[in-house]
């Protein structure tokens, strides 16, 4: 679980570096060539959400940082010694929230995207 947890940590820095770079560094982009004329607009946003690419790597980072983070609280929880029927219930418990979010999350992407 150890390994995931690390993998998932390098994807989230990667994919959330993209959006840093493409979303608040305008001049590090311009150099490069790329035309980014108010990238945090609302106009802007609603350009991106129609495109799939940037709709993929949203819910990519949902994906992740979800996993990422409640599988790290469910190690911290489990750190407490507790019993393996409260482990099971922490465990279970952590998944159907994990699954709330994600579908929750991905639900708005996915809408604008059929805009």
């Amino acid at each position: 679980m150890q390994f995931v947890q690390f993998i998932t940590g390098a994807v989230i820095a990667i994919l959330l570096g993209i959006h840093i770079v493409y979303m608040h560094l305008d001049a590090i982009l311009g150099f490069f060539g790329v035309d980014v004329a108010e990238s945090t607009s609302f106009d802007s946003m609603m350009e991106r959400s129609g495109q799939g690419i940037w709709v993929a790597l949203y819910i990519a980072l949902l994906i992740f940082g979800l996993y990422h983070a409640l599988n790290g609280l469910r190690g911290i929880i489990l750190e407490l010694t507790l019993s393996t029927a409260t482990e099971r219930i922490v465990t279970w418990v952590i998944i159907v929230v994990g699954i709330v979010f994600l579908v929750l999350g991905i639900y708005t992407p996915l809408t604008l995207l059929s805009i």
